[in-house]
């Protein structure tokens, strides 16, 4: 009995202790008094921004810290003195994006998804925006690179150091075009600060085949020259042939919110992925014309000849590339074999996997690199053609990655060139 009542106020002391500990890694009271705050002003907003501590997600059987945490940056937001808070979202956010382009002061408040915050007519507006992206809060700007689309953006709960006020500032600035899509379904004219509600798919009709296509991501690939539609990619399965896909774009009508499709043909308008149906594949492709009602639409351009095929680089996580030719047989390896022996220097040599397997011709050594030809195989015959092949240099270091890395870029340049000969299209797989 003793022992119980001796053991109870240690146990309880180490609980409050732990308590407290997390109490402070996750934010909580014992961390408000020192955490690292900053404020910034615009127009009638305050935007204050403290940093508090979350779980680092470290798993001990990972070899990781349970107890182990990491800086986030919290933001809340007063207008005229008042906090700012969004119906079923509260009033603390991952972000806060000030729109200095804005015809009136307005905020971006970030937490999965977006809320537009404005004042207008001396009134707080506070406008819900569903992300329905899957990358949760992303946006782009549609005309930010010469007019057309820019790269896209998301955030999520992320660190700034709050003593650099010009790395505060830059975070909170969200500036760069006129209109910036938010997610999957929403627009903004920053011109104006509306809104414009759109569905980027086109609707299947009961009683009709199924021809329309699903857009292939949120990425937006070109923006019309009146500022009326922007196109994205999509895809769908071919419920015609019963296997495989049918690939075309979706031309998004902003005024309407609808979207209509445009069927692609693989052999006319070569294409590997829709990763490559980018803003210059579209321009080569189609144009933008206007109807008798003045609409703009996009058409194929008449005349527009086949692009030629080629490879791309790939860079891995440790900085080193692989050349890959998608959707070629693995007749190819023979051909990028011939182009590697024929460097200065390169020979055959034994399997670098399993010495005892001897020259088995898909390694090769130049210099210090040792190059690989590796070749993948379609998956079922019912499913699309994926076969790709590609050259890279499995055993690079810290040492020879740099030089390696060139010897892959020639490679692939002298690749391409015989690609675009023509000479090859026999082992490119379109259908």
């Amino acid at each position: 009995m003793n022992s119980l009542t001796t053991t109870r106020p240690r146990a309880t002391t180490r609980l409050g202790a732990l308590l407290a500990g997390l109490l402070a890694a996750f934010g909580g009271p014992a961390a408000a008094f020192t955490a690292p705050k900053a404020t910034l002003v615009h127009g009638p907003f305050e935007i204050q921004a403290q940093e508090r501590r979350i779980s680092s997600g470290s798993f001990p059987n990972q070899g990781g810290n349970p107890f182990a945490t990491r800086p986030v940056t919290e933001f809340t937001v007063r207008w005229r003195g008042q906090a700012v808070e969004v119906p079923g979202r509260g009033g603390r956010f991952w972000q806060v994006l000030r729109l200095p382009d804005a015809p009136q002061p307005a905020l971006l408040l970030v937490a999965r998804d977006f809320t537009l915050v404005s004042e207008q007519d001396g009134q707080l507006k506070v406008q819900p925006l569903a992300s329905e992206s899957a990358s949760l809060a992303e946006a782009q700007w549609l005309d930010s690179a010469g007019g057309q689309p820019g790269e896209s953006r998301s955030w999520g709960l992320s660190h700034v150091d709050l003593k650099d006020a010009a790395a505060l500032d830059a975070r909170t600035r969200l500036q760069g075009g006129r209109w910036l899509r938010l997610g999957s379904r929403q627009l903004l004219d920053l011109q104006t600060l509306a809104v414009h509600a759109v569905e980027p798919w086109v609707p299947m009709r009961p009683g009709e085949p199924i021809t329309s296509l699903s857009r292939a991501g949120d990425e937006v690939r070109a923006f019309s020259p009146g500022r009326t539609a922007y196109v994205l990619a999509g895809s769908q399965y071919d419920y015609a042939r019963g296997k495989g896909q049918v690939y075309g774009l979706l031309v998004v009508d902003i005024a309407s919110g609808t979207a209509s499709g445009l069927r692609v043909d693989r052999r006319r308008m070569p294409f590997a992925s829709t990763d490559e149906m980018d803003r210059a594949w579209i321009a080569h492709y189609f144009e933008w014309q206007r109807d008798a009602s003045g609409r703009e639409r996009l058409l194929p351009r008449a005349g527009a000849r086949p692009r030629p095929w080629r490879g791309r680089l790939l860079e891995g996580s440790a900085g080193e590339l692989e050349y890959r030719v998608e959707r070629m047989r693995p007749a190819f390896a023979d051909e990028l074999r011939r182009i590697v022996l024929a460097l200065p220097g390169a020979a055959l040599a034994p399997d670098w996997i399993d010495p005892r397997r001897g020259i088995d011709g898909f390694t090769l050594r130049v210099g210090d690199c040792v190059i690989g030809l590796g070749t993948h195989e379609s998956g079922l015959p019912d499913e699309d053609f994926d076969g790709h092949v590609g050259v890279y240099a499995p055993k690079a270091d810290a040492g020879t990655r740099p030089a390696c890395n060139d010897l892959i870029r020639r490679i692939a340049a002298a690749a391409d060139v015989e690609l675009a000969s023509g000479r090859h299209d026999r082992l490119v797989v379109l259908d």
